[in-house]
């Protein structure tokens, strides 16, 4: 068997003359170190894998051909030809790997060495490389050829290949091209032992070194049992040797002195029985060893059905599955068919009553055309009598008309008369005969002082003398103003016509003007405060300049803007011009256009003597400005505009507020520049342009902690969620209703309002479609799940 060729496969890249070809065996930790050598030590592109696998002699012998099935055979091939494809492609992976084209090239052949020659010849290669000796021979002092197949290969391989010899990643040995022998170190001669021959087998092969002793001494049963583990032939070349060794030990030898004499019968006979022994033993060791071969075979052959046997349990578990499947689906289609004739045979029934009912149908139409004719006689009967009653219902509409405006005439009167009306005696109680230190604050408008009255803490404001007004105009204006109601209005509560005296609700922080001085105790607002203040300023003046008629304030300043216990801003001043000017329109004089800072009012308005919408737009321009730099507002337009320009805008922010983020600070600077613009017609719409920017911002401003509260009272509490508070009570919802405005209310608040005969929205003062009110349950639900947290 080891002479026979085999046929040489080949597979990708394996032109002989541009490819470096590396032998590589089994062991793919050792083949992987000569291919990482080659990789290296070589520049080329294309590497192809060499191997010469030796065959199975269990499956190509003459011995097992006879014992083994077919298929079985089959099988066992299969399975050598899956393993040596499942290594050889771990080689090309690793070459793959490294960027490198790889082919591989393979022979089935039990001569390992000679299988390459075999293939070096047919391919004709021109370079390669392969192992000088096993990795655990490797030593630094390594210089010779270890390896039976690389002497081999070194000594037979045509002249025209170059070969390097390789160990654990290093060179060991190169043949040179046109050189077919080693050099003067090395030697191809096998090792000699005293007294005998070393013959070295192949490690792939599986078989061990068997040592040949020329010791006669030696027993025949151990030389036999020796020679059995090695080569078969070996043996039968051996028991040869030592057969015609002992023949020729019968005869007569020629020695110095003489002839020997020959042997005698018995002597004849020992020995002939001698040889009888030998040859029963060498008979019984080599059945022994074909039983031996016999039981490996049969193991293997075993493992092999058994792999087949689970394999094909495999299979028939597949198909059985598969079937079971196949009948589940036969059962639902039976299941399928079934209700299918089901509800056929209901259709059927069902068909058979609908043409009944369409015959029914008819004859009902019949009499229903009957009753039409007669209905339309009716009809236009009612018509006469609807048009009779129609001019009677305008009649009626026109009376109840006139009743209406007799009631509402009254009820106007009543109003006037029911106003919280404030004596001259309780502002003196209230003031402490204007005592200077109940006052609060002073303007050209009129001196504020704090007091009691009616155990209400309040704000009185005293308004200047002049002015021409009756007490019953200055009562009517007032109660027109005091019904004007938002939640970011200052809520006007009554007013004494003798002292021409204001009350209003008292808010406990002061005004916007000092805590941006710092002229308070509290600590400076931060920037989440500043933002929100400034989505409630803008939200009020929408409600003004939407209420019909139109209110401009005409005098938005910060010292007007005053802060309640949660820092939740209102404007005061609501229409005091009104009740102290000679004109009837909200057009005023330029002498009240920014009475109480001048530079925050509108330019055109100071020359024109005019109070327009966009007076208010430019006065919450520099309300904005002011709040980002907390800068007086004399130059504040053109400081604000350079910093923005230049991309420096942080130079000019209120550091005081905290870090202001950027995109934020930088859009409500770009609106309030745009409010502050000199022609009136550039500055932008509150309701359209100034409310879709501002208001997403009031979402993300988390409450900033109060200064004033003390360590035990500042402990961390969760914030309110704005969409929780209720806008005009500004307290946490306990029955949230819908309006038609689409805002959110607690339902005693705008019932309220409701019910108190308006017909707008608290927010927007535009009129609602409709008074209905829906619960909002969802918010309801979120805000007792807040709650229970809390």
């Amino acid at each position: 068997m080891s002479g026979e060729i085999g046929v040489i496969n080949a597979e990708g890249i394996c032109d002989g003359e541009n490819t470096v070809f590396v032998a590589v065996g089994k062991n793919v930790k050792e083949g992987k170190s000569i291919l990482s050598w080659a990789l290296k030590s070589f520049s080329v592109r294309r590497i192809c894998i060499l191997h010469v696998h030796p065959s199975n002699h269990l499956l190509s012998g003459k011995v097992s051909g006879t014992k083994l099935k077919q298929h079985m055979v089959k099988a066992c091939q299969e399975l050598e030809r899956q393993k040596l494809h499942k290594f050889l492609n771990q080689y090309l992976l690793f070459l793959s790997q490294a960027g490198i084209q790889g082919g591989k090239v393979w022979l089935e052949m039990n001569n390992v060495e000679k299988g390459i020659i075999h293939i070096i010849e047919q391919h004709k290669i021109q370079w390669l490389v392969m192992g000088a000796a096993a990795e655990t021979h490797y030593s630094k002092q390594l210089s010779e050829l270890k390896s039976s197949k690389a002497k081999f290969v070194c000594q037979h391989a045509p002249i025209h290949c170059q070969i390097w010899f390789t160990c654990s990643s290093y060179l060991i040995h190169t043949r040179s091209k046109n050189c077919s022998h080693l050099t003067s170190k090395e030697s191809l001669s096998s090792p000699k032992d005293n007294g005998g021959t070393k013959l070295h087998d192949h490690a792939d092969d599986g078989y061990e070194d068997l040592n040949i002793s020329e010791d006669t001494s030696m027993s025949d049963d151990k030389m036999v049992n020796v020679e059995i583990k090695g080569n078969y032939s070996l043996l039968r070349s051996k028991n040869k040797c030592e057969t015609h060794l002992h023949r020729s030990t019968s005869l007569p030898i020629l020695e110095e002195g003489g002839f020997h004499t020959k042997p005698s019968s018995d002597e004849r006979s020992r020995l002939d029985h001698a040889e009888n022994s030998k040859k029963s033993a060498f008979e019984e060791s080599v059945k022994r060893w074909r039983a031996e071969e016999d039981a490996m075979e049969a193991i293997h052959m075993a493992e092999v059905s058994y792999k087949l046997s689970k394999e094909e349990e495999g299979r028939r578990k597949e198909k059985e599955e598969i079937l079971a499947k196949q009948k589940e689906e036969v059962e639902r289609m039976k299941i399928q068919h079934d209700l299918c004739l089901k509800e056929l045979q209901m259709i059927q029934e069902k068909k058979l009553v609908l043409e009944s009912q369409i015959t029914e149908s008819s004859y009902a139409a019949q009499e229903l055309e009957e009753k039409i004719i007669q209905a339309v006689e009716l009809l236009i009967s009612f018509r006469k009598k609807r048009d009779e009653l129609q001019i009677e219902c305008d009649n009626a509409i026109k009376e109840v008309n006139q009743f209406r405006k007799l009631v509402e005439a009254d009820t106007d009167e009543h109003c006037i008369k029911n106003f919280f009306s404030i004596s001259f005696s309780d502002i003196i109680e209230a003031t402490q005969n204007f005592d200077p230190t109940s006052k609060i604050g002073e303007g050209k408008l009129g001196s504020v002082y704090k007091g009691i009255i009616h155990n209400v803490k309040v704000a009185i404001k005293m308004l200047p003398a002049c002015g021409s007004l009756s007490d019953s105009d200055f009562q009517h204006k007032a109660e027109s103003l005091s019904r004007v109601r938002h939640p970011n209005l200052v809520t006007l509560m009554g007013i004494c016509s003798e002292s021409r005296s204001l009350t209003y609700e008292f808010l406990e922080k002061g005004n916007l003007e000092d805590h941006l001085a710092g002229r308070t105790k509290s600590r400076p607002l931060c920037w989440q405060h500043r933002i929100r203040i400034a989505v409630e300023i803008c939200s009020a003046l929408i409600f003004l300049h939407a209420n019909d008629p139109c209110l401009v304030h005409g005098n938005l300043t910060l010292s007007n803007i005053l802060l309640d216990a949660k820092f939740i801003s209102k404007i005061s001043d609501l229409g005091v011009h009104l009740l102290v000017s000679h004109n009837e329109n909200s057009s005023i004089d330029g002498k009240f256009c920014g009475k109480d800072d001048p530079e925050a009012s509108d330019p055109e308005c100071i020359d024109k003597g005019q109070l327009t919408v966009e007076s208010d737009v430019y006065s919450f321009g520099i309300i904005l400005l002011r709040l980002l730099t907390a800068r007086p507002a004399s130059g504040i337009v053109r400081e604000v505009k350079c910093a923005w320009e230049s991309g420096n805008l942080g130079s000019v922010l209120d550091c005081s507020a905290g870090e202001w983020p950027t995109e934020r600070a930088n859009l409500l600077a770009y609106l309030a520049l745009r409010c502050c613009a000199e022609d009136p017609l550039n500055r932008p719409n509150m309701l359209l342009e100034v409310w879709p920017t501002i208001e997403p911002m009031r979402d993300v401003c988390t409450p900033c902690p109060d200064s004033n509260t003390s360590s035990q009272g500042s402990k961390s509490q969760r914030r309110i969620p704005p969409h929780f508070v209720c806008p005009i009570f500004q307290e946490v919802m306990e029955d949230p209703y819908i309006a038609a405005d689409g805002y959110t209310y607690e339902g005693d608040a705008i019932k309220g309002w409701l019910y108190s005969g308006h017909d707008t929205s608290p927010m927007t003062n535009l009129k609602l479609d409709t008074c209905d009110l829906i619960p909002n349950y969802a918010l309801y639900r979120a805000i007792q799940e807040w709650q229970q947290q809390s």
